[in-house]
C-alpha cells in the first residue's frame, strides 16, 4: 500500500503553479540538498512529490522530516517498476498546471530560477518548455535549442524541462519498457506531434547528477524509436548525408549499440523506411565481429572507416 506522509497541517492547495516531482530510491547522500534547492525558491506556488521505491537506507526519514517542516512536501512509497514507473505515478498525483523531473542527485541551480521561468513572457502559450544544464557528465552548459534532428542525437534532459500537466494526457506518459531512455521516447514523441508546442528558453534550469540511468544503453528504445526515426530522417536528407565520417560513425554506433546483427533484423525495426545500400553493409559486416571486439573502440571505429571507405569507392555514397 502508498505510504504517504505529510504535515498533519497540511493546507490543500487546489492548483500550485508547479508540481515538482523528484523519485528517491536510496538517495540519503544527496537527497536534502535536492530538497534545499527546491525550498530555498523566491518563487513558492509550488508542491513536491518525492516518490520513494521502498528505501531501506534513511531516505525516507530525511523525506519526512522535510514535510513535517514544509506542508508542500508530499511523500509516497511503494513498489514500483522502475524509475520511470515512479515518475508516472508522480504525474497522476501531481496538482500543479506545470511539472519538473529532478533527480534526487539534481539541484536547480539557482534560487531564482522558477522565478524567471513563470515570469518569462508567454511561457504559459506552450505546452513544453526547456532550458538547459550542467553537469560533470558535459563541459560547459548543455545544450542550448533542440531541433527534432539535433534531438535524434542527444537527449534533451528532463531537468532542463517545465512540461504542462495536460500534455500528459494527449501525448502519453512515460514508456516504463524504455528502462535507460523512457524521456528520450517522450521528448521525441513531443517534438513529433504538431499539435504540441515547444518552446526553448535561455535558462538553466538544474545541476545535473553525473550517475543518471541514460548513461546505459537501451536497447529495446534504439530499436523501436530510434532506428525508424534515423532512417526516416536519412531518406528524407538522402543518402549522401552519409558521407560526412561523423554521421557515418553515428549509424554504425547506433547499430552496434541497438545490437543488430542481420540485414533481417533489420527490416524488423525499420517501420516501413527504406534502408539504404550503406546501412545494411553496416549490418552485414558487424555481423561477422565478436561482440567483444565491436565494443572495443579502437577496433570499432577502425573497422568503421574501411566500411566507409569501401561504400565511398563503391559509390554507394
Amino acid at each position: 500500500m502508498a505510504d504517504q506522509y505529510h504535515s498533519p497541517k497540511e493546507r490543500i492547495m487546489n492548483t500550485p503553479g508547479l508540481t515538482i516531482i523528484i523519485p528517491t530510491l536510496r538517495a540519503e547522500r544527496t537527497l536534502q540538498a535536492a530538497l534545499d534547492s527546491v525550498l530555498c525558491q523566491e518563487f513558492r506556488d509550488f508542491e513536491v512529490l518525492i516518490m520513494d521505491s521502498v528505501s531501506g537506507d534513511n531516505t525516507l526519514a530525511i523525506a519526512r522530516a522535510n514535510a513535517q517542516r514544509d506542508e508542500r512536501i508530499r511523500v509516497f512509497s511503494e513498489p514500483d517498476k522502475g524509475v520511470y514507473d515512479a515518475m508516472n505515478k508522480g504525474i497522476e498525483k501531481a496538482r500543479g498546471r506545470w511539472i519538473l523531473f529532478l533527480g534526487s542527485d539534481d539541484r536547480l541551480h539557482d534560487e531564482k530560477v522558477l522565478q524567471t521561468f513563470f515570469s518569462a513572457p508567454g511561457c504559459g502559450d506552450f505546452d513544453m518548455v526547456y532550458g538547459n544544464v550542467v553537469s560533470p557528465s558535459y563541459k560547459g552548459v548543455y545544450d542550448g535549442k533542440f531541433s527534432f534532428e539535433k534531438l535524434l542525437r542527444r537527449n534533451l534532459p528532463h531537468q532542463a524541462i517545465f512540461y504542462k500537466k495536460d500534455l500528459f494526457g494527449s501525448i502519453g506518459s512515460f514508456a516504463i519498457h524504455y528502462k535507460g531512455y523512457a524521456d528520450w521516447d517522450l521528448n521525441i514523441r513531443c517534438f513529433k506531434d504538431n499539435r504540441v508546442r515547444v518552446e526553448y528558453i535561455d535558462l538553466v534550469v538544474a545541476y545535473f547528477g553525473a550517475d543518471g540511468i541514460s548513461s546505459r544503453h537501451d536497447t529495446p528504445f534504439l530499436r523501436e524509436v530510434m532506428i525508424p526515426e534515423k532512417l526516416r530522417m536519412l531518406n528524407l536528407a538522402g543518402i549522401h548525408s552519409l558521407r560526412s565520417v561523423k554521421a557515418y560513425d553515428e549509424w554504425w554506433r547506433l547499430l552496434r549499440n541497438a545490437a543488430i546483427r542481420d540485414p533481417t533484423a533489420l527490416k524488423g525495426y525499420a517501420g516501413g523506411e527504406k534502408i539504404p545500400v550503406p546501412i545494411t553493409r553496416m549490418v552485414a559486416w558487424q555481423q561477422k565481429i565478436p561482440p567483444r571486439w565491436l565494443r572495443a573502440g579502437l577496433f570499432s571505429k577502425f573497422t568503421m572507416f574501411v566500411n566507409y571507405i569501401r561504400n565511398l569507392l563503391t559509390a554507394s555514397l
